[in-house]
Parts: C-alpha cells; sequence; structure tokens
C-alpha cells in the first residue's frame, strides 16, 4: 500500500493510493497510523464478506502525482502493521 501525507487548512492529511481512503491527525505520523488502521479495517471487513474486489479503487490522479513528488518517510512507529497489510510505503509532500 502506498500513501501520501500532506497539511491541508491546518490538519494532516493521510491519503491511501490504491483505496483511496482518507484519515486525518495532529502531525504526519498520526495521519499516517490513523490511515494504516482504516485501510486495515477496511481489508479485513472486505474478507470476510468475499468482496476484495470492492475495496481497490484507485485515489484520483492528482492525488498519484502528489505522492511521486513527496519524499519518503518512516512508516507508523506505533502501529505494527500486519496482514492484511504487509507493506506500507508513505511519502510527505510539503507544500510551500
Amino acid at each position: 500500500m502506498s500513501a501520501i501525507v500532506y497539511r491541508e487548512d491546518g490538519v494532516w492529511v493521510a491519503h491511501c493510493l490504491e483505496l483511496d481512503i482518507v484519515a486525518e491527525g495532529e502531525d504526519a505520523e498520526d495521519a499516517t497510523c490513523s490511515l494504516i488502521s482504516l485501510c486495515e479495517l477496511q481489508i479485513k471487513v472486505a474478507l470476510e464478506e468475499g468482496d476484495l474486489k470492492a475495496v481497490f479503487r484507485p485515489a484520483p490522479p492528482e492525488i498519484w502525482k502528489m505522492f511521486w513528488t513527496g519524499t519518503e518517510k518512516k512508516g507508523c512507529k506505533r502501529l505494527r502493521v500486519e496482514a492484511p497489510i504487509d507493506r506500507f510505503e508513505a511519502r510527505e509532500l510539503v507544500l510551500a
């Protein structure tokens, strides 16, 4: 999974590219941790309901572009990412 983390209107926003899920936080790490939790929950529910295809819908192109212009950052230190998410790459975009 991939995410872009950026500040918007005084709030940190984390946006998952593959699932088009958005979370907010007090800082970049808080937003990233919240996003990982939301993604895990979404995938677990989809697996339980047997509808995994419904979960995967890509974020809009402008969000993908933000991701590729961002710089890689560490994931969430508070959470230990487990299955169903075994890789989570986050990038931070600093807007001037």
